[in-house]
């Protein structure tokens, strides 16, 4: 369900499409939030990673919005890889 992003999504957090909690949405512009990676976010393996895009020398990364399965009120949760 690939939808611009919009200011509702901020501060949501991440999910895989697993239920793994991976950051938190910290801005939104359009097609594109920045997201915070969690700490201790188990979840995100190198193959969701790649597929991404993002490094691990990185704190915060893009998220496009062709990456995201679907949008609720609790969260932003991943396509599944």
């Amino acid at each position: 369900m690939a939808r611009d992003f919009t200011t509702d999504d901020r501060d949501k957090p991440v999910y895989t499409s697993a239920g793994d909690r991976v950051g938190t949405v910290t801005d939104v512009n359009d097609d594109t939030a920045r997201v915070r990676q969690d700490d201790d976010s188990e979840g995100l393996t190198d193959k969701i990673k790649d597929a991404l895009g993002w490094d691990d020398d990185e704190d915060e990364h893009d998220l496009r919005s062709d990456d995201v399965d679907r949008y609720d009120d609790d969260g932003v949760y991943l396509r599944d890889r």
